[in-house]
Protein backbone atom coordinates (compact mmCIF):
# COMPACT_ATOMS: atom_id res chain seq x y z
CA UNK A 1 0.00 0.00 0.00
CA UNK A 2 1.36 3.17 -0.55
CA UNK A 3 1.98 5.84 1.78
CA UNK A 4 -0.55 8.27 1.96
CA UNK A 5 0.07 12.40 0.85
CA UNK A 6 -1.83 14.03 3.46
CA UNK A 7 -3.92 13.10 6.08
CA UNK A 8 -6.36 15.33 7.79
CA UNK A 9 -6.75 13.70 10.98
CA UNK A 10 -9.28 13.80 14.41
CA UNK A 11 -12.04 15.70 12.27
CA UNK A 12 -15.54 15.67 12.21
CA UNK A 13 -16.57 14.16 8.82
CA UNK A 14 -19.45 15.32 6.83
CA UNK A 15 -19.17 13.64 3.41
CA UNK A 16 -21.80 15.89 1.54
CA UNK A 17 -24.36 13.05 1.36
CA UNK A 18 -26.44 14.84 3.77
CA UNK A 19 -26.11 11.71 6.68
CA UNK A 20 -24.75 12.18 10.14
CA UNK A 21 -21.40 13.52 11.00
CA UNK A 22 -18.71 10.73 12.32
CA UNK A 23 -15.35 11.32 13.47
CA UNK A 24 -12.95 10.21 11.35
CA UNK A 25 -9.86 10.46 9.21
CA UNK A 26 -9.40 11.14 6.11
CA UNK A 27 -6.03 10.08 4.14
CA UNK A 28 -5.29 11.53 0.57
CA UNK A 29 -2.88 9.88 -1.72
CA UNK A 30 -2.21 11.11 -5.80
CA UNK A 31 -5.12 13.70 -5.30
CA UNK A 32 -7.33 11.51 -4.42
CA UNK A 33 -9.31 10.08 -1.33
CA UNK A 34 -7.46 6.80 -0.15
CA UNK A 35 -8.88 5.84 2.99
CA UNK A 36 -11.65 7.66 5.88
CA UNK A 37 -11.37 5.95 9.12
CA UNK A 38 -9.00 5.44 11.69
CA UNK A 39 -5.79 6.02 10.35
CA UNK A 40 -2.55 4.13 11.18
CA UNK A 41 -0.72 5.41 8.42
CA UNK A 42 1.87 8.84 8.26
CA UNK A 43 2.35 11.51 5.90
CA UNK A 44 4.52 14.08 5.22
CA UNK A 45 1.78 16.38 5.42
CA UNK A 46 -0.39 16.08 8.20
CA UNK A 47 -3.58 18.43 9.63
CA UNK A 48 -5.03 18.48 12.65
CA UNK A 49 -8.41 18.99 12.55
CA UNK A 50 -9.91 17.99 15.65
CA UNK A 51 -12.62 20.73 16.98
CA UNK A 52 -13.33 20.92 13.08
CA UNK A 53 -15.74 19.59 10.23
CA UNK A 54 -14.35 17.97 7.02
CA UNK A 55 -16.15 18.14 4.07
CA UNK A 56 -15.79 18.34 0.63
CA UNK A 57 -15.14 21.40 -1.00
CA UNK A 58 -17.40 23.79 -2.32
CA UNK A 59 -19.32 24.02 -5.83
CA UNK A 60 -20.47 27.05 -7.09
CA UNK A 61 -22.47 26.76 -9.89
CA UNK A 62 -22.54 30.82 -11.01
CA UNK A 63 -19.39 32.78 -11.89
CA UNK A 64 -17.75 34.79 -14.56
CA UNK A 65 -14.27 33.93 -13.23
CA UNK A 66 -13.81 33.61 -16.99
CA UNK A 67 -11.22 36.88 -16.91
CA UNK A 68 -10.25 36.76 -13.84
CA UNK A 69 -8.88 33.29 -14.12
CA UNK A 70 -6.30 34.96 -16.30
CA UNK A 71 -4.46 37.01 -13.82
CA UNK A 72 -5.59 36.01 -9.88
CA UNK A 73 -5.71 32.69 -10.09
CA UNK A 74 -7.24 31.30 -6.73
CA UNK A 75 -10.32 32.67 -8.13
CA UNK A 76 -10.55 34.94 -4.72
CA UNK A 77 -12.88 35.56 -3.17
CA UNK A 78 -15.30 32.12 -3.75
CA UNK A 79 -11.81 30.38 -2.66
CA UNK A 80 -12.11 32.29 0.52
CA UNK A 81 -15.14 30.86 1.59
CA UNK A 82 -14.93 26.79 0.86
CA UNK A 83 -15.21 26.47 -3.22
CA UNK A 84 -13.55 24.48 -5.14
CA UNK A 85 -15.20 24.22 -8.03
CA UNK A 86 -16.51 27.08 -9.86
CA UNK A 87 -18.83 27.08 -13.19
CA UNK A 88 -17.65 29.93 -15.19
CA UNK A 89 -19.13 31.54 -18.34
CA UNK A 90 -22.55 31.89 -17.10
CA UNK A 91 -25.19 34.05 -18.62
CA UNK A 92 -24.38 33.76 -21.88
CA UNK A 93 -20.98 35.65 -21.17
CA UNK A 94 -18.03 33.51 -21.80
CA UNK A 95 -15.16 35.13 -23.95
CA UNK A 96 -14.54 31.86 -26.74
CA UNK A 97 -15.09 30.97 -29.35
CA UNK A 98 -14.00 34.56 -30.50
CA UNK A 99 -11.74 35.92 -32.83
CA UNK A 100 -8.76 39.17 -31.46
CA UNK A 101 -11.57 41.65 -32.74
CA UNK A 102 -14.08 39.56 -30.48
CA UNK A 103 -12.48 39.13 -27.72
CA UNK A 104 -11.63 42.81 -27.54
CA UNK A 105 -15.46 43.51 -28.06
CA UNK A 106 -16.52 40.89 -25.61
CA UNK A 107 -14.09 42.71 -22.91
CA UNK A 108 -15.70 45.47 -23.76
CA UNK A 109 -19.32 44.43 -22.91
CA UNK A 110 -18.41 42.48 -20.16
CA UNK A 111 -16.85 45.52 -18.57
CA UNK A 112 -20.43 47.32 -18.69
CA UNK A 113 -22.25 44.38 -18.36
CA UNK A 114 -20.83 42.60 -14.85
CA UNK A 115 -19.10 45.90 -13.84
CA UNK A 116 -15.53 45.31 -14.39
CA UNK A 117 -12.91 47.89 -15.28
CA UNK A 118 -12.08 47.57 -18.86
CA UNK A 119 -8.59 48.66 -18.29
CA UNK A 120 -7.74 46.13 -15.93
CA UNK A 121 -9.80 43.30 -18.09
CA UNK A 122 -7.76 44.59 -21.23
CA UNK A 123 -4.20 44.20 -19.68
CA UNK A 124 -4.89 41.28 -17.82
CA UNK A 125 -6.84 38.42 -19.60
CA UNK A 126 -4.07 36.96 -22.13
CA UNK A 127 -6.68 35.15 -24.15
CA UNK A 128 -6.62 36.41 -27.57
CA UNK A 129 -8.96 34.54 -29.78
CA UNK A 130 -9.87 31.08 -30.46
CA UNK A 131 -11.87 28.15 -30.04
CA UNK A 132 -13.11 27.33 -26.70
CA UNK A 133 -10.94 24.79 -26.32
CA UNK A 134 -8.12 26.95 -26.80
CA UNK A 135 -9.62 29.20 -24.10
CA UNK A 136 -9.96 26.29 -21.32
CA UNK A 137 -6.03 24.79 -22.70
CA UNK A 138 -5.20 28.61 -21.60
CA UNK A 139 -5.78 27.99 -18.54
CA UNK A 140 -4.43 25.00 -17.67
CA UNK A 141 -1.91 24.42 -14.89
CA UNK A 142 -2.37 28.22 -14.02
CA UNK A 143 -4.97 28.07 -11.45
CA UNK A 144 -5.71 27.21 -7.94
CA UNK A 145 -9.55 25.91 -7.85
CA UNK A 146 -11.29 23.72 -10.40
CA UNK A 147 -12.93 25.11 -13.63
CA UNK A 148 -16.05 24.36 -15.70
CA UNK A 149 -17.06 26.40 -18.06
CA UNK A 150 -20.25 26.73 -20.02
CA UNK A 151 -20.32 28.24 -23.92
CA UNK A 152 -21.82 31.31 -23.78
CA UNK A 153 -24.39 32.74 -25.98
CA UNK A 154 -23.00 36.51 -26.68
CA UNK A 155 -19.73 35.33 -28.04
CA UNK A 156 -20.78 32.73 -30.48
CA UNK A 157 -23.03 35.10 -31.85
CA UNK A 158 -20.72 37.58 -32.06
CA UNK A 159 -18.61 35.10 -34.10
CA UNK A 160 -21.02 33.96 -36.07
CA UNK A 161 -22.82 37.54 -36.92
CA UNK A 162 -20.63 40.65 -35.83
CA UNK A 163 -22.07 44.11 -35.16
CA UNK A 164 -25.20 42.53 -36.25
CA UNK A 165 -25.81 40.03 -33.39
CA UNK A 166 -26.40 43.41 -31.14
CA UNK A 167 -29.13 44.38 -33.56
CA UNK A 168 -31.00 41.78 -35.48
CA UNK A 169 -32.52 38.97 -34.86
CA UNK A 170 -30.46 35.64 -36.85
CA UNK A 171 -31.06 33.41 -40.46
CA UNK A 172 -31.39 29.70 -40.15
CA UNK A 173 -27.68 29.74 -41.96
CA UNK A 174 -26.51 32.31 -38.59
CA UNK A 175 -28.66 29.81 -36.42
CA UNK A 176 -27.14 26.96 -38.05
CA UNK A 177 -23.56 28.30 -37.85
CA UNK A 178 -24.07 29.05 -34.21
CA UNK A 179 -25.23 25.94 -33.31
CA UNK A 180 -22.28 24.11 -34.67
CA UNK A 181 -20.10 26.53 -32.54
CA UNK A 182 -22.07 24.97 -29.52
CA UNK A 183 -21.50 21.44 -30.97
CA UNK A 184 -17.75 22.17 -31.33
CA UNK A 185 -17.69 23.78 -27.64
CA UNK A 186 -19.66 20.80 -26.45
CA UNK A 187 -16.82 18.22 -27.74
CA UNK A 188 -13.82 20.56 -26.41
CA UNK A 189 -15.07 20.32 -22.71
CA UNK A 190 -17.66 22.67 -22.16
CA UNK A 191 -20.13 21.51 -19.53
CA UNK A 192 -23.10 23.24 -21.65
CA UNK A 193 -24.92 26.29 -23.01
CA UNK A 194 -25.78 29.89 -21.41
CA UNK A 195 -27.75 32.35 -22.50
CA UNK A 196 -29.71 35.28 -20.84
CA UNK A 197 -32.53 37.78 -22.00
CA UNK A 198 -32.69 40.34 -19.10
CA UNK A 199 -33.68 43.71 -20.17
CA UNK A 200 -31.21 45.11 -17.67
CA UNK A 201 -28.10 43.61 -19.65
CA UNK A 202 -26.74 45.98 -22.22
CA UNK A 203 -23.18 46.36 -23.38
CA UNK A 204 -20.74 49.09 -23.81
CA UNK A 205 -22.96 50.87 -26.59
CA UNK A 206 -25.97 50.98 -25.08
CA UNK A 207 -27.36 48.42 -27.19
CA UNK A 208 -28.91 44.77 -25.61
CA UNK A 209 -26.04 42.61 -25.25
CA UNK A 210 -26.40 40.14 -28.10
CA UNK A 211 -28.38 37.18 -26.71
CA UNK A 212 -31.09 39.50 -26.08
CA UNK A 213 -32.05 39.55 -29.79
CA UNK A 214 -32.17 35.84 -30.44
CA UNK A 215 -35.72 35.15 -30.81
CA UNK A 216 -37.09 31.79 -29.47
CA UNK A 217 -35.96 29.44 -32.32
CA UNK A 218 -32.56 30.36 -32.04
CA UNK A 219 -32.63 29.53 -28.18
CA UNK A 220 -34.52 26.04 -29.13
CA UNK A 221 -32.02 25.06 -31.98
CA UNK A 222 -28.90 25.96 -29.81
CA UNK A 223 -30.19 24.17 -26.65
CA UNK A 224 -30.80 21.07 -29.43
CA UNK A 225 -27.09 20.42 -29.66
CA UNK A 226 -27.10 19.42 -26.28
CA UNK A 227 -29.59 16.13 -27.31
CA UNK A 228 -26.45 14.66 -28.98
CA UNK A 229 -24.38 14.78 -25.99
CA UNK A 230 -24.49 12.14 -22.78
CA UNK A 231 -24.00 15.85 -20.17
CA UNK A 232 -25.12 19.15 -20.95
CA UNK A 233 -26.66 22.19 -18.33
CA UNK A 234 -28.15 24.96 -19.87
CA UNK A 235 -27.92 27.98 -17.46
CA UNK A 236 -30.59 30.59 -18.59
CA UNK A 237 -31.99 33.88 -17.29
CA UNK A 238 -35.28 34.37 -18.95
CA UNK A 239 -36.65 37.78 -19.92
CA UNK A 240 -39.16 37.70 -17.07
CA UNK A 241 -36.83 36.35 -14.38
CA UNK A 242 -36.33 39.33 -12.43
CA UNK A 243 -40.34 38.69 -11.05
CA UNK A 244 -41.59 35.70 -12.39
CA UNK A 245 -42.00 33.99 -15.66
CA UNK A 246 -44.47 35.20 -17.91
CA UNK A 247 -46.51 32.81 -20.33
CA UNK A 248 -44.14 33.01 -22.87
CA UNK A 249 -40.65 32.89 -21.01
CA UNK A 250 -42.72 29.43 -19.99
CA UNK A 251 -43.29 28.39 -22.94
CA UNK A 252 -40.07 28.73 -23.74
CA UNK A 253 -37.92 27.31 -20.97
CA UNK A 254 -40.33 23.70 -21.95
CA UNK A 255 -39.33 24.09 -25.64
CA UNK A 256 -36.06 24.49 -24.29
CA UNK A 257 -35.55 21.63 -22.15
CA UNK A 258 -37.52 19.47 -24.51
CA UNK A 259 -34.94 19.66 -27.61
CA UNK A 260 -31.93 19.37 -25.40
CA UNK A 261 -33.26 16.01 -24.21
CA UNK A 262 -34.38 17.42 -21.17
CA UNK A 263 -31.40 18.66 -19.63
CA UNK A 264 -30.94 20.45 -16.49
CA UNK A 265 -32.12 24.06 -17.07
CA UNK A 266 -30.04 26.71 -14.02
CA UNK A 267 -32.28 29.56 -14.23
CA UNK A 268 -32.11 32.93 -12.19
CA UNK A 269 -31.72 33.51 -8.78
CA UNK A 270 -35.33 33.91 -6.75
CA UNK A 271 -35.61 36.67 -4.26
CA UNK A 272 -38.57 38.68 -2.72
CA UNK A 273 -39.06 41.59 -4.78
CA UNK A 274 -41.03 44.54 -3.05
CA UNK A 275 -43.45 44.97 -6.16
CA UNK A 276 -44.39 40.86 -6.68
CA UNK A 277 -44.83 39.53 -3.67
CA UNK A 278 -45.98 36.38 -4.95
CA UNK A 279 -43.33 36.11 -7.90
CA UNK A 280 -41.25 33.47 -5.91
CA UNK A 281 -44.53 31.45 -5.47
CA UNK A 282 -45.04 31.50 -8.89
CA UNK A 283 -41.53 30.77 -10.39
CA UNK A 284 -41.24 27.91 -8.10
CA UNK A 285 -44.90 26.25 -8.87
CA UNK A 286 -43.80 26.92 -12.55
CA UNK A 287 -40.83 24.26 -11.61
CA UNK A 288 -42.91 22.27 -9.81
CA UNK A 289 -45.15 21.66 -12.63
CA UNK A 290 -42.26 21.27 -15.07
CA UNK A 291 -41.01 18.67 -13.23
CA UNK A 292 -43.97 16.74 -12.45
CA UNK A 293 -43.99 16.48 -16.76
CA UNK A 294 -40.40 15.17 -16.71
CA UNK A 295 -37.93 18.85 -16.82
CA UNK A 296 -35.64 19.89 -14.55
CA UNK A 297 -35.83 23.31 -14.14
CA UNK A 298 -33.89 24.32 -10.96
CA UNK A 299 -33.23 28.42 -9.46
CA UNK A 300 -31.17 29.45 -7.36
CA UNK A 301 -31.94 30.70 -3.97
CA UNK A 302 -30.41 34.11 -3.02
CA UNK A 303 -29.40 34.49 0.41
CA UNK A 304 -26.46 36.91 0.22
CA UNK A 305 -27.04 40.43 1.29
CA UNK A 306 -25.43 41.75 -1.14
CA UNK A 307 -25.48 45.72 -0.61
CA UNK A 308 -25.54 47.32 -4.57
CA UNK A 309 -22.67 49.62 -4.51
CA UNK A 310 -23.12 52.05 -7.71
CA UNK A 311 -21.69 55.33 -8.77
CA UNK A 312 -22.50 57.07 -12.34
CA UNK A 313 -19.26 56.43 -13.97
CA UNK A 314 -19.62 52.63 -14.31
CA UNK A 315 -22.55 51.25 -13.18
CA UNK A 316 -25.37 48.96 -14.79
CA UNK A 317 -28.14 49.28 -12.27
CA UNK A 318 -30.03 51.92 -13.87
CA UNK A 319 -29.82 50.02 -17.21
CA UNK A 320 -33.34 49.29 -17.29
CA UNK A 321 -34.70 53.03 -17.37
CA UNK A 322 -34.18 53.86 -21.34
CA UNK A 323 -32.69 57.40 -20.20
CA UNK A 324 -30.49 56.58 -17.98
CA UNK A 325 -29.01 53.69 -20.00
CA UNK A 326 -28.68 55.51 -23.03
CA UNK A 327 -26.73 58.28 -20.87
CA UNK A 328 -24.76 56.15 -18.32
CA UNK A 329 -23.23 54.41 -21.67
CA UNK A 330 -21.66 57.77 -23.16
CA UNK A 331 -18.26 58.80 -22.50
CA UNK A 332 -17.70 60.41 -19.69
CA UNK A 333 -17.87 64.36 -21.37
CA UNK A 334 -21.23 63.75 -22.92
CA UNK A 335 -22.52 61.72 -19.73
CA UNK A 336 -21.85 64.40 -17.74
CA UNK A 337 -23.46 67.19 -20.30
CA UNK A 338 -26.56 64.94 -20.78
CA UNK A 339 -27.10 64.27 -16.93
CA UNK A 340 -27.31 68.50 -16.72
CA UNK A 341 -29.57 68.79 -19.11
CA UNK A 342 -33.49 69.75 -17.73
CA UNK A 343 -34.97 67.80 -20.08
CA UNK A 344 -33.25 64.27 -19.47
CA UNK A 345 -33.82 64.91 -16.02
CA UNK A 346 -37.61 65.40 -16.42
CA UNK A 347 -37.26 61.99 -18.52
CA UNK A 348 -35.19 60.31 -15.36
CA UNK A 349 -37.63 61.27 -12.69
CA UNK A 350 -40.29 59.76 -14.39
CA UNK A 351 -38.89 56.57 -14.71
CA UNK A 352 -37.60 56.00 -11.82
CA UNK A 353 -41.33 57.09 -10.43
CA UNK A 354 -42.64 54.42 -12.70
CA UNK A 355 -41.26 50.63 -10.70
CA UNK A 356 -43.33 48.26 -13.64
CA UNK A 357 -40.96 45.41 -14.30
CA UNK A 358 -37.78 46.82 -12.60
CA UNK A 359 -35.53 44.17 -11.14
CA UNK A 360 -33.88 46.95 -8.79
CA UNK A 361 -36.35 48.67 -6.99
CA UNK A 362 -35.54 51.27 -3.93
CA UNK A 363 -36.83 54.17 -2.63
CA UNK A 364 -33.75 57.15 -1.97
CA UNK A 365 -34.06 56.86 2.15
CA UNK A 366 -32.59 53.40 1.35
CA UNK A 367 -29.80 55.07 -0.56
CA UNK A 368 -26.78 57.04 0.83
CA UNK A 369 -23.20 58.01 0.19
CA UNK A 370 -20.52 55.66 0.30
CA UNK A 371 -17.69 57.62 -0.37
CA UNK A 372 -16.68 60.56 -2.63
CA UNK A 373 -13.47 61.51 -4.37
CA UNK A 374 -13.34 65.28 -3.05
CA UNK A 375 -12.75 66.11 0.37
CA UNK A 376 -15.39 69.35 -0.10
CA UNK A 377 -18.01 67.01 -0.26
CA UNK A 378 -16.90 64.82 2.98
CA UNK A 379 -20.15 65.97 4.54
CA UNK A 380 -22.47 64.12 2.57
CA UNK A 381 -20.96 60.72 3.61
CA UNK A 382 -23.58 58.67 5.43
CA UNK A 383 -26.28 61.07 4.36
CA UNK A 384 -29.21 59.53 2.71
CA UNK A 385 -30.50 61.17 -1.01
CA UNK A 386 -33.51 61.66 0.82
CA UNK A 387 -31.78 63.88 3.26
CA UNK A 388 -29.72 65.68 0.62
CA UNK A 389 -32.90 66.22 -1.21
CA UNK A 390 -34.69 67.62 1.93
CA UNK A 391 -32.01 69.20 2.36
CA UNK A 392 -31.78 71.07 -1.05
CA UNK A 393 -35.70 71.03 -1.70
CA UNK A 394 -35.26 69.00 -4.60
CA UNK A 395 -36.32 65.64 -6.04
CA UNK A 396 -33.95 62.30 -5.31
CA UNK A 397 -33.42 61.84 -8.58
CA UNK A 398 -31.47 65.57 -8.93
CA UNK A 399 -30.01 65.11 -5.62
CA UNK A 400 -28.06 61.96 -6.81
CA UNK A 401 -26.77 63.61 -10.05
CA UNK A 402 -26.07 67.13 -8.69
CA UNK A 403 -23.71 65.43 -6.30
CA UNK A 404 -21.84 62.74 -8.88
CA UNK A 405 -21.27 66.01 -11.22
CA UNK A 406 -19.63 67.77 -8.37
CA UNK A 407 -17.63 64.85 -7.85
CA UNK A 408 -16.75 64.36 -11.05
CA UNK A 409 -19.16 61.31 -11.25
CA UNK A 410 -17.21 59.07 -8.64
CA UNK A 411 -19.46 59.19 -5.99
CA UNK A 412 -19.91 56.00 -4.89
CA UNK A 413 -23.61 55.33 -3.68
CA UNK A 414 -24.82 51.87 -1.60
CA UNK A 415 -28.56 50.92 -1.37
CA UNK A 416 -29.19 48.42 1.53
CA UNK A 417 -31.90 46.54 1.59
CA UNK A 418 -33.93 47.38 5.13
CA UNK A 419 -34.51 44.27 7.29
CA UNK A 420 -37.65 43.13 6.21
CA UNK A 421 -39.79 39.89 7.61
CA UNK A 422 -41.39 39.30 4.63
CA UNK A 423 -37.90 39.11 2.88
CA UNK A 424 -37.09 36.54 5.61
CA UNK A 425 -40.15 34.57 5.37
CA UNK A 426 -39.14 34.16 1.39
CA UNK A 427 -36.09 33.84 1.50
CA UNK A 428 -36.89 30.52 4.29
CA UNK A 429 -39.17 29.36 1.36
CA UNK A 430 -37.05 29.67 -1.37
CA UNK A 431 -33.54 28.05 0.34
CA UNK A 432 -35.69 25.26 1.89
CA UNK A 433 -37.79 24.22 -1.78
CA UNK A 434 -36.45 20.80 -2.97
CA UNK A 435 -35.83 22.63 -6.31
CA UNK A 436 -33.47 25.64 -5.46
CA UNK A 437 -30.47 25.73 -5.69
CA UNK A 438 -27.80 27.34 -3.69
CA UNK A 439 -26.10 29.79 -5.82
CA UNK A 440 -26.00 33.44 -6.79
CA UNK A 441 -22.33 34.66 -6.04
CA UNK A 442 -21.76 35.94 -9.35
CA UNK A 443 -18.08 35.74 -8.55
CA UNK A 444 -15.78 37.61 -10.63
CA UNK A 445 -18.11 40.39 -11.70
CA UNK A 446 -19.67 43.66 -10.32
CA UNK A 447 -16.63 44.40 -8.76
CA UNK A 448 -17.61 47.31 -7.21
CA UNK A 449 -21.42 46.80 -7.26
CA UNK A 450 -21.76 44.02 -4.58
CA UNK A 451 -19.70 40.89 -3.73
CA UNK A 452 -21.79 37.71 -3.48
CA UNK A 453 -19.01 34.63 -3.24
CA UNK A 454 -20.25 34.70 0.52
CA UNK A 455 -23.41 33.00 0.19
CA UNK A 456 -21.56 29.45 0.93
CA UNK A 457 -20.40 31.17 4.53
CA UNK A 458 -23.89 32.31 4.97
CA UNK A 459 -25.40 29.07 3.94
CA UNK A 460 -23.70 27.45 6.48
CA UNK A 461 -24.04 30.22 9.22
CA UNK A 462 -27.45 30.77 9.00
CA UNK A 463 -29.82 28.33 7.59
CA UNK A 464 -28.57 26.17 10.46
CA UNK A 465 -30.30 25.53 12.41
CA UNK A 466 -33.49 26.88 11.99
CA UNK A 467 -33.98 25.99 8.06
CA UNK A 468 -31.64 22.60 7.85
CA UNK A 469 -29.06 20.46 9.83
CA UNK A 470 -25.26 21.09 9.09
CA UNK A 471 -25.42 18.02 6.97
CA UNK A 472 -28.09 18.73 4.74
CA UNK A 473 -26.54 22.74 4.52
CA UNK A 474 -22.92 21.34 3.24
CA UNK A 475 -24.92 19.10 0.93
CA UNK A 476 -26.60 22.05 -0.48
CA UNK A 477 -22.97 23.73 -1.24
CA UNK A 478 -21.67 20.26 -2.27
CA UNK A 479 -22.75 16.82 -3.61
CA UNK A 480 -26.60 18.57 -4.80
CA UNK A 481 -25.07 20.93 -7.40
CA UNK A 482 -22.05 18.30 -8.04
CA UNK A 483 -24.68 15.88 -8.98
CA UNK A 484 -26.75 17.53 -10.85
CA UNK A 485 -24.08 19.13 -12.77
CA UNK A 486 -22.64 15.76 -13.80
CA UNK A 487 -19.62 16.45 -11.81
CA UNK A 488 -19.36 12.54 -10.73
CA UNK A 489 -16.13 12.74 -8.84
CA UNK A 490 -16.77 15.70 -7.07
CA UNK A 491 -19.05 16.61 -4.43
CA UNK A 492 -18.76 13.72 -1.89
CA UNK A 493 -16.05 12.54 0.70
CA UNK A 494 -15.35 8.97 -0.19
CA UNK A 495 -12.62 6.74 -1.49
CA UNK A 496 -11.75 7.32 -5.12
CA UNK A 497 -13.11 10.48 -5.47
CA UNK A 498 -11.21 13.90 -6.18
CA UNK A 499 -9.72 15.59 -2.68
CA UNK A 500 -11.47 18.22 -2.95
CA UNK A 501 -12.15 19.00 0.74
CA UNK A 502 -12.50 21.69 3.22
CA UNK A 503 -11.87 21.94 6.82
CA UNK A 504 -13.51 24.72 9.10
CA UNK A 505 -14.48 25.55 12.72
CA UNK A 506 -18.22 26.08 13.13
CA UNK A 507 -18.20 28.20 15.76
CA UNK A 508 -15.77 30.40 14.32
CA UNK A 509 -16.96 30.10 10.78
CA UNK A 510 -17.62 34.28 9.82
CA UNK A 511 -17.85 36.66 6.97
CA UNK A 512 -15.93 39.68 7.56
CA UNK A 513 -16.96 42.93 6.69
CA UNK A 514 -16.80 44.29 2.99
CA UNK A 515 -13.74 45.87 2.19
CA UNK A 516 -12.40 47.44 -1.22
CA UNK A 517 -9.50 46.21 -2.89
CA UNK A 518 -7.27 47.23 -5.38
CA UNK A 519 -5.13 44.50 -6.36
CA UNK A 520 -6.16 43.71 -9.86
CA UNK A 521 -4.26 45.25 -12.32
CA UNK A 522 -4.15 48.97 -13.54
CA UNK A 523 -5.02 48.79 -9.80
CA UNK A 524 -8.81 48.56 -10.87
CA UNK A 525 -10.70 47.82 -7.60
CA UNK A 526 -12.98 45.53 -6.14
CA UNK A 527 -15.54 44.77 -3.19
CA UNK A 528 -14.90 41.20 -1.39
CA UNK A 529 -16.05 39.68 1.81
CA UNK A 530 -13.71 38.02 3.39
CA UNK A 531 -14.12 35.20 5.51
CA UNK A 532 -12.78 33.68 9.09
CA UNK A 533 -13.00 30.03 10.64
CA UNK A 534 -11.69 27.95 7.48
CA UNK A 535 -8.59 25.98 8.75
CA UNK A 536 -7.79 24.50 5.40
CA UNK A 537 -9.34 25.09 1.42
CA UNK A 538 -7.65 21.96 -0.16
CA UNK A 539 -7.89 21.25 -4.16
CA UNK A 540 -7.40 17.79 -5.68
CA UNK A 541 -5.63 16.67 -2.88
CA UNK A 542 -2.83 19.93 -2.13
CA UNK A 543 -4.00 22.67 0.63
CA UNK A 544 -4.42 25.61 -1.00
CA UNK A 545 -5.25 27.90 2.09
CA UNK A 546 -4.26 26.98 5.03
CA UNK A 547 -6.04 29.38 8.06
CA UNK A 548 -7.05 32.07 5.17
CA UNK A 549 -3.31 32.34 3.80
CA UNK A 550 -2.39 30.94 0.06
CA UNK A 551 0.21 28.35 -0.03
CA UNK A 552 1.68 29.21 -3.06
CA UNK A 553 -0.03 25.78 -5.12
CA UNK A 554 -1.90 26.29 -7.96
CA UNK A 555 -3.45 22.85 -7.63
CA UNK A 556 -6.77 23.47 -9.87
CA UNK A 557 -7.29 22.04 -13.00
CA UNK A 558 -9.81 22.55 -15.75
CA UNK A 559 -12.87 19.88 -15.58
CA UNK A 560 -14.30 18.50 -18.74
CA UNK A 561 -17.56 16.83 -18.55
CA UNK A 562 -16.83 13.05 -20.06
Amino acid sequence: MSTPDLIIRNGRVIDGTGAPAFDADVEVTNGKISFIGASTASAPNEIDAHGSVVAPGFVDIHTHYDAQAHFEPTMSPSSWHGVTTAMMGNCGFSIAPADPESVAWLINMLSRVEGMEVDALLEGVDFKGGDYGDFLNGLEGRIGINLVGYVGHCAIRRLVMGAAGSERAATDEEITQMAALVRTAMTQGAIGFSSSQLDIHSDHEGKPVPSNLAEPKELIALCAVLSEFDHGVIEFLPRSGSADFDAPDQELLLAMSEASGFKLININPLTLFPGNPEGHRNALAFCEEAAAAGHHIHPMYMINVKGIHFSLDSTFVLDEMPTFRRILTLPIAERSAELGLESNRVAMRSEFADTTGRSFVFGWADVSVASVSKDALSAAVGKTISELAHDAEIDGVDAMIDLALADGLETVFVWRRKADPALAAATKEIVTHPLTLAGSSDGGAHLLTFCGADYTTRTLTETVPDMMTLEQAVARLTSEPARLHGLNDRGTLAVGKAADIVVFTPEELGIDPITLLRDFPTGAGRLVFGAHGYDAVIVNGEPLFIDGIHTGALPGAILRPQ
